[in-house]
This record gives structure tokens, sequence and C-alpha cells, in this order.
């Protein structure tokens, strides 16, 4: 009994997690909501820290990922989820950067997790964690 009792707060913690992740799915109406946010602030945002970190990258577009949170290809161009509205704000930052940082290595090597570190002020593996606890609906 000791035992179960001393687990009942990770056990609330958990039920809270995973309520959170199996959350209704949005409406049209909410989509269409995100995708208008979305492309009024994702793409000003990658420009800010592209260029307070003077990266480069090609167009930015905005979908309604359900996969990913974003993508680079080879030419430097960013596919942004509109679902990237319901993180917090230091978690999309996190993402941009993550992406951004695949301007200059297209791959997740250590020189790519080394890069996203820096940029992140050495929170990278506390922002993955964080993450973890967000699914795209």
């Amino acid at each position: 009994m000791a035992f179960l009792e001393s687990k009942a707060e990770w056990v609330r913690s958990s039920q809270a997690k995973y309520a959170e992740r199996a959350g209704e799915p949005l409406s049209k109406e909410e989509i269409e909501r995100l995708r208008k946010e979305a492309k009024a602030t994702l793409p000003n945002r990658v420009k800010e820290l592209a260029e307070r970190h003077g990266l480069r990258y090609g167009r930015v577009t905005i979908r309604c990922a359900r996969s990913k949170w974003g993508s680079c290809t080879a030419k430097g161009n960013l596919s942004l989820s509109l679902f990237l509205m319901t993180l917090p704000e230091h978690l999309r930052d996190y993402i941009l950067l993550h992406e951004l940082a695949h301007t200059v290595h297209l791959n997740h090597s250590r020189e790519f997790h080394a890069l996203v570190d820096r940029l992140t002020g050495g929170r990278e593996k506390e922002l993955a964690k964080e993450l973890r606890k967000y699914s795209i609906r």
C-alpha cells in the first residue's frame, strides 16, 4: 500500500499527460483559425530567429501536417505544421531553430545536435523532452 501511495502523484500526472494527448480532434473552423494564425506568425518568427543566429533559409510554407511539426528540404525550404500554434511559444521557437539548423546540417548528426543545443542556449535535451508531452492533433 505504501508503494502505491508513493506513486499516486506520478499516476495522476501520467493520466493528465495521456488525456491531453488524446484530445478531441479540431473542427475545420479551428484548423482554419490556426492556419491564419500560423501564416501571420511563423514566417516572421523564422525570419527573426534566422537573422539573430546568422542562418539562411529559402521559403516557408504552412501545411496541415499531422505527422511532423516541421521539415527542411535540401534547398533550405521550411515546411511547418499549422499545429505549431497549439504549442507554447518557447517550444515553437525550439522547433523553428531545429528546422533552421537543418539548413546547416541536413541530418541528425552530433554536429547538428550541437548546433541546436547552441541555438537554444544549451537547452536542446530539456526542450525535446518537454515537446514529447505534446502531439499533433
